[in-house]
């Protein structure tokens, strides 16, 4: 994520929404099992635990096959797709903006890290706000739908939409917006902060690997993590108030009760999953972005050297 030679919007925009379909495709079952985890009607009653991820996988294994575990995806892929790319150009946009503010260059030093901060909030609002929270809601629907008979089986992504608006209004799209905006928000600032600051410390001590492929992927992997942690009680709360029928008011009421019925505990459930998946997709999305950025660039260039060896 270089800042010289700034790449186009468009281009901007393309590339962070190749980098979220990807990570996506890879990534998915990893996200079905952690959504099943957290919906409370997958709560064992006696021991007030979820059911585990080797009892998610052997059941829809043995219901529907490997396809089960992709249950929801069309919903989510093309979610992150306009997620993602809203989420880079956003970042890259408005760190712009925030480099003014505070006077600070990148490649002229360090970067003042609260940029890093106020950008990765910045974007993680945005990309919640206009994506994010509808394609949630309708992923949350057919993850839980798929366990419930399958009564969105076969309508697609589009046509699970308009009967979600039919039956329920336009606003279930937007159920569960506070925690979603939490999250995102959360995830953004954290993910796009550490990478920032472990992108700056490897370019100023191993200059020589910064920027190749496998370093981009560690650094993401790492950023990753961190996220996973400090946003996961905010994913509870969303899928459990995007759940068909939610049963809650507000953010507030969900965690009330969810503290109340299940422990302090609960806001973490689903991390192992959550934390393969985002450990794997934050590495991925980082280094496709900036490969798709570097090929644009040198797919431009290639016509000018045959220009100039003519």
């Amino acid at each position: 994520m270089d800042n010289t030679n700034k790449p186009p919007v468009a281009l901007k925009l393309l590339a962070g929404g190749i980098a979220g379909a990807s990570e996506t495709m890879v990534t998915y079952p990893a996200e079905f099992i952690k959504t099943r985890r957290q919906l409370p009607q997958f709560t064992n009653i006696n021991t007030n635990t979820p059911t585990s991820s080797l009892t998610i996988i052997r059941s829809t294994y043995s219901t529907v096959g490997l396809r089960g575990f992709y249950s929801g995806c069309g919903a989510l892929a093309s979610s992150n797709f306009l997620k993602s790319g809203i989420r880079f150009f956003s970042f890259e946009t408005s760190r712009d903006f925030y480099d003014k503010i505070f006077r600070t260059k990148h490649g002229a030093g360090q970067r003042n890290p609260l940029v890093n901060v106020l950008s990765g909030f910045t974007a993680g609002v945005a990309e919640s706000l206009m994506v994010v929270t509808p394609g949630e809601a309708l992923k949350t629907r057919l993850v839980e739908d798929a366990a419930k008979g399958g009564r969105f089986t076969g309508k697609g992504f589009p046509g699970v939409a308009v009967m979600v608006v039919r039956e329920e209004g336009i606003r279930a799209l937007w159920r569960g917006a506070v925690p979603v905006v939490s999250r995102q928000a959360t995830n953004s600032m954290v993910r796009f902060t550490t990478f920032a600051m472990m992108q700056e410390g490897v370019a100023k001590r191993w200059p020589e690997v910064s920027g190749n492929v496998s370093t981009t992927l560690a650094m993401g992997a790492v950023s990753g993590v961190v996220t996973v942690y400090a946003s996961m009680p905010f994913d509870n709360m969303k899928t459990r108030m995007q759940s068909i029928g939610g049963q809650y008011t507000g953010m507030l009421d969900c965690a009330t009760k969810t503290l109340q019925r299940d422990g302090i505990w609960a806001f973490w459930r689903g991390t192992g999953p959550r934390l393969v998946r985002l450990t794997l997709s934050s590495g991925i999305a980082f280094t496709v972005y900036d490969q798709v950025i570097q090929t644009a660039k040198i797919l431009q260039q290639s016509p000018i050297k045959e220009l100039q060896t003519m």
